[in-house]
């Protein structure tokens, strides 16, 4: 007979310093994903540096990663500026001195560039692909080089809209982006593995985030009605966080090219 019967609750990753000793470099770092990522990496044991075009947001996130115990560095870019994604790379390098993990998590969402392909501006479409996907490009281009020594692990963020559409709500330019990141994310992992750099995304559904503050309200009535999301409720950003540390740390030494919907069931379910 056990003693305790917390004896038998496993240990989280964050708890078990997963990420001790390493460097995780974090876009979109001041809300939402990006900010649990934030906190939870820097439990996990890694030094953080925190990537955000939204300053008092970020000292936000950073003071919290500090009060928490952890090391972090704020470092505000618009990562739809090209020398931005650079700078912020070679910014945390300095930093910390190392670069072993990269989540791409900045992105711009269907409140801003929603719409079809008629209505959507050919402003709002580029700055979908300019933040979605070519900051993913240009961030990742120049971590590579700074990951290849020691090996590491890319995390992008992806969406279910990579993978069907809505009437209600179209997103054409945005769910464009995130196809292109699925793909993009397959052809990294077969480059870069010989490297030991595994490249996998993560394909959130509805999460409560500033980005579907518009519909958050009406989904998780409809999951609670017993509609949409078979486990009940909204996705919360902490539940893509916890996702991203799995991808990030060596429980996933053998996870390259993945992509990983966290949706609580809702494509399953789906039509």
């Amino acid at each position: 007979m056990f003693a305790c019967a917390s004896i038998l609750r496993p240990m989280g990753l964050a708890d078990s310093g997963a990420l001790k000793g390493r460097v995780a470099l974090i876009t979109g770092a001041a809300t939402g994903i990006g900010r649990a990522s934030a906190l939870l990496f820097a439990r996990a044991g890694a030094r953080v540096a925190l990537v955000d075009v939204r300053e008092p947001e970020l000292a936000r996130t950073e003071a919290d990663v500090r009060a928490a115990g952890g090391e972090s560095t704020a470092l505000a870019a618009d990562l739809a500026q090209p020398d931005d994604c650079a700078a912020v790379v070679a910014r945390a390098v300095r930093a910390f001195g190392r670069l072993d993990v990269v989540l791409n998590n900045a992105g711009v969402g269907t409140m801003v560039v929603g719409g079809t392909v008629e209505s959507i501006t050919l402003e709002h479409w580029d700055l979908a692909q300019d933040v979605n996907v070519r900051a993913i490009y240009l961030v990742s281009r120049a971590a590579v080089p700074h990951m290849r020594p020691g090996g590491g692990a890319i995390v992008n963020i992806a969406s279910v809209s990579a993978f069907h559409g809505s009437v209600e709500r179209p997103s054409h330019a945005y769910a464009a982006s995130k196809g292109a990141v699925l793909a993009l994310t397959r052809v990294m992992a077969a480059s870069y593995g010989r490297d030991g750099i595994r490249v996998n995304a993560i394909c959130p559904g509805t999460i409560r985030t500033r980005l579907t503050a518009d519909i958050v309200e009406r989904v998780e009535r409809a999951a609670k009605e017993g509609h949409g999301i078979p486990l009940g409720r909204v996705g919360e950003p902490e539940d893509i966080a916890r996702c991203a540390l799995f991808l990030a740390s060596d429980d996933a030494s053998f996870i390259s090219g993945a992509a990983i919907v966290a949706d609580g069931g809702a494509m399953a379910a789906s039509p």
